[in-house]
């Protein structure tokens, strides 16, 4: 009855000294697969008896790089997770590469075959050299890029000609002469010469004039009546001032027939500024004003 009882306990502490080499992994298994040179593989709770291991020195010449991952205690044994891969293809025991921390001897451990294969043909030590291929578009950023780099020089160059011609606009407005009072009149005078001009208008063009040559003439301070009389005999106030009075009194003449040309009454005109006109013509423009507050 004792013995029946103690059977599991038995078997327990006999479990270990039966598997002390068995990886607990279907990964640590996998050791008769063969690995690609260059690719990286692992082993994980490989179970080894004896002190704990580390990696040997490795040099120039080592075909097989390993490294551990953990080490851990399993009872007296060790366990370890081991990552390897080969830089020669062969077959190598992964124990060759390790050692005692201790210094002590391996002793007797089962071997852990690690087989390296080339994908290389027989001979070949060098990969296949890189053939020159087509240039991968770089998508829609680089497009996009340019884009946006073309749109900022044209906007800034619409802008910048917009700016110049916005500039020489103002400079060529500055540049041209105010216009004259023969030009000031010639709208006037072409309207009135067909008989289109309101008496109103022909009133206070008629005052203005008036007004503009008795400072010419500085006659500003005879009689309004006198005044009259001077310019209608003036040689150049004279005609245009004529005219007016024939429009005035004699509407029915304004038709365009028998009037003096429109050149030659603004021919006196030309080359006097607009400025005594815009000033009369502002003081008039309330409604006309007689000769005798003008005077």
């Amino acid at each position: 009855m004792t013995s029946w009882l103690l059977l599991p306990l038995q078997l327990a502490l006999a479990l270990p000294a039966a598997s002390h080499h068995v990886p607990a992994t279907q990964e640590a298994t996998a050791q008769d697969e063969a690995i690609p040179v260059g690719v990286p593989r692992w082993s994980r709770e490989v179970v080894l008896k004896g002190t704990a291991l580390k990696v040997r020195p490795a040099d120039i010449e080592t075909p097989l790089i390993v490294r551990i991952d953990s080490d851990s205690p399993h009872g007296t044994d060790r366990r370890y997770d081991f990552e390897y891969y080969g830089l020669e293809p062969g077959t190598y025991n992964l124990l060759d590469f390790l050692q005692r921390a201790d210094g002590s001897e391996m002793g007797a451990l089962p071997p852990l075959q690690i087989r390296i294969e080339s994908h290389l043909p027989s001979g070949q030590v060098k990969p296949n050299p890189v053939t020159q291929g087509a240039t991968p578009d770089l998508g829609g950023y680089g497009r996009t890029l340019w884009i946006l780099g073309i749109g900022w020089v044209l906007g800034t160059l619409a802008w910048w000609l917009s700016r110049r011609r916005t500039v020489q606009a103002a400079r060529a407005l500055e540049d041209t002469p105010p216009p004259t009072l023969a030009e000031r009149l010639a709208p006037l005078v072409e309207r009135g010469a067909r008989g289109e001009l309101p008496l109103e208008e022909q009133a206070r063009l008629e005052l203005i004039l008036i007004a503009i040559w008795r400072k010419r003439l500085g006659i500003q301070d005879l009689p309004a009546a006198e005044v009259l009389t001077r310019l209608k005999q003036h040689e150049e106030a004279g005609i245009l001032l004529g005219e007016l009075e024939r429009w005035l009194h004699s509407p029915g003449s304004a038709d365009g027939r028998g009037a003096v040309d429109p050149a030659q009454l603004l021919a006196p005109y030309r080359n006097l500024t607009s400025e005594d006109w815009d000033r009369e013509w502002e003081a008039t423009a309330p409604g006309p004003a007689t000769l005798g507050q003008d005077g």
